[in-house]
């Protein structure tokens, strides 16, 4: 277990109003740093489940262009027919090891089965498949002076940077890594290493070792209304090449004030007010017909 904190998962809401409760402004650095949570109504919604490649440089794992992406989000608002995501193999940053572990998946899903995600066994989804995952229920933040909390309401799934200077001296491997962050101005800067190998990178089930290092830096766009999250990855392991991807979310309530939600492919979802508490249910079986489930996951000793 990391030295800056332990596993809260299970009291989200209780640790979130300890954390706000202990926010002091004195302890604030002389530049007030981004505030990504300007009220308790402010949660984040993806753009899309896919990352936007850089403008130049190596980039994510993309859809083949030959078979478009539909999403559920999408088919609601337009009536189209959901696709499943279908990885172009030609992108060079893939060891041949990962080419083949995203080959069998396309070969799968070309054959007509369906390939849930492992967040449909309420496994954790990692820290880069945590950034697609705000579609149709925001994420949250709350920052305080020691440590600041991204929270996705769709399970909940919580993460915890560490507002210090360095690493523990040992990082075991776990499903988010240690997240070490700092502010640089208006940016939220965030290093995350000890990643646990079971998740994944994104919807096309890339894989990565246990060297993965991801950088993120979050900001804030388009006069507050946008939230920008730059990220870059480097996996010797699993990777040929270090790699950059970003993603944006909006403000829901910014969003639907200006356009209908029923026209807004990203915000196809009931209106969120402030966060709930809402939980994974652990279950054995598959809700798809002819799928199996993954297992749940279970811990083999106490990580206290």
């Amino acid at each position: 277990m990391s030295r800056h904190g332990g596993n809260c998962t299970g009291v989200v809401l209780a640790s979130a109003v300890c954390l706000v409760c202990s926010l002091s402004v004195s302890a604030m650095a002389d530049e007030a740093p981004p505030n990504f949570a300007p009220n308790p109504n402010v949660g984040w919604y993806a753009y899309n489940r896919i990352f936007i490649p850089p403008a130049s440089g190596a980039g994510p794992v993309q859809q083949d262009p030959a078979h478009p992406y539909v999403s559920n989000d999408e088919f609601r608002v337009t009536g189209r027919q959901p696709t499943q995501h279908l990885a172009d193999l030609s992108n060079p940053i893939l060891q041949p090891w990962a080419r083949d572990v995203i080959r069998k998946r396309n070969e799968r899903v070309l054959a007509g089965k369906l390939v849930p995600s492992p967040t449909a066994s309420c496994w954790p989804k990692g820290v880069t498949g945590f950034l697609l995952s705000p579609m149709t229920q925001p994420m949250f933040f709350i920052q305080g002076p020691r440590e600041v909390v991204m929270i996705l309401s769709s399970f909940n799934d919580v993460r915890h940077i560490h507002l210090a200077d360095n690493h523990s001296a040992e990082v075991k491997p776990s499903w988010y890594g240690e997240s070490i962050g700092h502010y640089e101005g208006d940016t939220l800067v965030v290093d995350t290493i000890g990643l646990d190998d079971r998740t994944q990178m994104d919807g096309f089930g890339t894989p990565h070792t246990k060297q993965l290092h991801v950088i993120e830096r979050f900001h804030l766009i388009e006069d507050g209304k946008v939230l920008e999250a730059n990220i870059h990855v480097e996996d010797p392991g699993a990777f040929t090449m270090p790699w950059d991807a970003i993603q944006r979310f909006r403000q829901y309530e910014a969003a639907v004030a200006k356009v209908p939600i029923e026209r807004l492919l990203q915000l196809a979802s009931a209106p969120e007010g402030p966060l709930v508490e809402m939980s994974c249910a652990d279950n054995p079986n598959s809700f798809f017909p002819g799928t199996e489930a993954l297992p749940l996951p279970q811990a083999a000793k106490p990580d206290f």
